[in-house]
């Protein structure tokens, strides 16, 4: 297969959007690109796919094309290599699929696509793509009007794309699930509930879309997003009877979205809307300006449901000013309009795909249950011959027996010298264990009175710090002792936290995921000096641990990992369920460690102590408290390594 080229076609796509060009003209520009393109990659033709596929089904509602492209993107991943390599593609594209077929209203193809998708997401355990999956059954609710179902689903989906990373995309989706919560309140009645999430909406918009502001393209999606919440508050407002503050945000959100590169089709919308209002008000000569414009924008873009509420619209606006023949002629056409449009099959098939799949779900468990009927028959049968030989054995086993009781009282004799010497080396154990704890004793002793005369030196460091500039040659040597201040200080601190017992942990109930998105926050700086990149794949789940000690545990690993890794590494953070435990692992691409160095990692000393790949020092301490911590716990910890290939720590911790 070819390789992918993600950063080049990153480049041609932002070009595409930044350039404001009508469908046809973009797709003219990729098609030449992609033309003059050397062996394209199957990523970067999947994405022209989508590209093209997404234009049709949400924009042009055209089926057939929005199909042709989603099935030429499953020709490009039909291969069990291609699946392997691009599994989030292969599931979002069986998704995708399933999508049209539910248009379609096709039900049998439907639900056949969502179920490989969902089994497609299942091995590759991302909640990027789960939280894909459910953002369109959260959607497929809401359309068939079960909008607690939808909540409930777009709540999930949010949570979801949460923990996918910071990246534009998860971005995007987590402000369209928390907007659509609020729509779901909206449709259900609960207006106090839909003004909360749509003020939630917008305060995400303004923590997180500020680190995309720069980008032009992702600019205007956010002031887009932000004039389709300004639309959904008019609609709370107007049903709180606050007239005047709904006037303001329809035409906040117009003017908004009718800018270039915005939302033409929901500003149109939103002008329906104020149309209703002004009708409602009696303000027959703004709402026939309204409808006059919306008019001629129908006239250049049909909309077929727009067409449908504006035919209304001017009905209504006919009849409330006394013109009984047109309002008659524009009702009648509104009607038979309605009537075409509902021959057609428009809109989704009413079925409840959750439900459906998990019936679904059930038919395969049944199937599987009666071949596993089938192999437990073969089994009693094996179970019967392997009796028949249990009892031969046991035969001989007697015979064996009454032949060896000479020997019983030559083994008892054994027995009592063991026993003798296993009593020396339990004596043995426990004085070298009262010795070990004296020596830690003393050594957190010299520690502890260490600490006050080196914080000492730190802080008149800092006062110097903040004297006028000294000599060349003096501020080096003042670098240099706050280097050596620091190393102190921290080998101190390593000192000090030696010997933790599972009596000393304040436990509590932890959201796992929420801690290593910190711990990841915290070293997403010291890993960015070496242009390295964290990555954070994490199941939900909540333990009961000492929330301090095993974020000190997780940091310490993440700082081997940055430490020992060249720059531009990948260091994968991963926190997986499985056996009744939770499986913690921190993975580098870095120098790896020695064959005869692993049974000395987790030992004081200096056996294992090396410098980083930029030089960076070592104590030899961070491994044994990171042990301590882990079996303190309850937990275990491994090391898988090879040299010059990287390493893998994996933390087995107690659900």
């Amino acid at each position: 297969m070819p390789p992918d080229h993600r950063e080049y076609f990153d480049r041609v796509y932002r070009k595409v959007d930044s350039l404001n060009l009508s469908p046809e003209r973009s797709f003219a520009y990729l098609d030449s690109v992609y033309r003059d393109f050397p062996s394209p990659g199957i990523l970067d033709q999947t994405r022209r796919y989508d590209y093209k596929g997404q234009y049709y089904f949400y924009e042009k509602l055209d089926l057939q094309n929005a199909l042709v492209y989603v099935d030429s993107s499953l020709a490009l991943l039909s291969t069990p290599e291609a699946r392997k390599k691009y599994p989030r593609q292969y599931a979002r594209a069986l998704l995708n699929k399933g999508e049209i077929f539910q248009y379609e209203k096709n039900r049998e193809s439907a639900l056949f696509y969502y179920y490989k998708g969902r089994k497609a997401i299942d091995p590759v355990k991302d909640s990027c793509t789960m939280a894909d999956y459910t953002q369109r059954l959260a959607m497929t609710n809401y359309r068939q009007g079960r909008y607690a179902d939808a909540r409930d689903l777009f709540i999930q989906a949010t949570r979801e794309f949460s923990i996918c990373g910071v990246d534009f995309r998860s971005m995007a989706m987590a402000q369209s699930d928390i907007d659509n919560t609020g729509m779901c309140y909206a449709a259900m009645g609960k207006w106090d509930s839909a003004a909360y999430y749509y003020d939630k909406t917008l305060a995400f918009l303004s923590k997180y879309g500020a680190l995309f502001a720069d980008d032009s393209v992702h600019h205007a999606y956010i002031e887009t997003a932000r004039g389709v919440v300004a639309g959904n508050q008019a609609e709370v407002l107007l049903n709180k009877r606050d007239t005047a503050a709904a006037y303001g945000k329809l035409a906040e959100s117009i003017a908004c979205n009718l800018r270039p590169r915005h939302d033409s089709g929901h500003a149109l919308t939103m002008m329906v809307k104020l149309a209703g209002v002004h009708l409602a008000q009696r303000h027959f000569r703004e709402a026939q300006g309204v409808l006059g414009h919306v008019r001629a924008t129908l006239d250049l873009k049909p909309i077929p449901d727009m067409e449908l509420a504006w035919r209304k619209l001017q009905a209504d606006w006919y009849e409330r000013t006394g013109a009984w023949k047109e309002a008659y002629r524009e009702l009648s056409n509104w009607r038979h309009f309605k009537d075409s449009l509902e021959r057609s099959g428009g809109g989704t098939a009413e079925m409840n795909f959750p439900n459906e799949l998990q019936h679904l779900e059930d038919q395969y468990t049944i199937q599987l249950l009666e071949q596993r009927g089938r192999l437990k028959n073969v089994y009693l049968l094996l179970t019967g011959l392997t009796s028949g030989l249990l009892v031969v054995v046991l035969l001989l086993i007697v015979r064996g027996v009454r032949r060896s009781r000479g020997y019983i009282g030559q083994l008892n004799r054994l027995n009592m010298a063991l026993k003798t010497e296993n009593r020396q080396t339990q004596l043995a154990i426990h004085s070298l264990n009262e010795s070990q704890a004296g020596y830690l004793q003393t050594l957190k002793t010299v520690a502890h009175d260490l600490r006050n005369p080196v914080g000492a030196i730190a802080s008149v460091l800092t006062m110097m710090d903040q004297q006028p500039p000294a000599e060349e040659q003096t501020r080096t040597w003042l670098k240099l002792i706050r280097q050596a201040t620091d190393q102190s200080l921290a080998l101190i601190n390593n000192i000090l936290q030696l010997e933790i017992s599972a009596g000393k942990l304040k436990k509590e109930s932890v959201e796992l995921a929420e801690l290593l998105e910190t711990c990841t926050g915290t070293m997403q700086f010291k890993a960015a000096q070496k242009h390295q990149h964290l990555r954070l794949e994490v199941e939900p789940m909540i333990l009961s641990l000492d929330r301090e000690k095993l974020w000190r545990v997780v940091i310490n690993l993440l700082d081997n990992a940055i430490k020992f890794s060249p720059e531009g590494a990948e260091i994968r953070l991963n926190a997986l369920r499985g056996n009744g435990e939770a499986q913690i692992s921190v993975s580098d691409q870095g120098i790896g460690i020695p064959a005869g160095m692993e049974a000395k990692l987790f030992t004081l000393g200096d056996e294992a102590k090396r410098a980083g790949t930029a030089g960076e020092s070592s104590f030899g301490l961070g491994l044994a408290l990171v042990k301590q911590i882990v079996q303190a716990h309850g937990g275990t910890i491994g090391v898988c390594s090879k040299e010059g290939k990287g390493t893998t720590f994996t933390i087995r911790l107690p659900l």
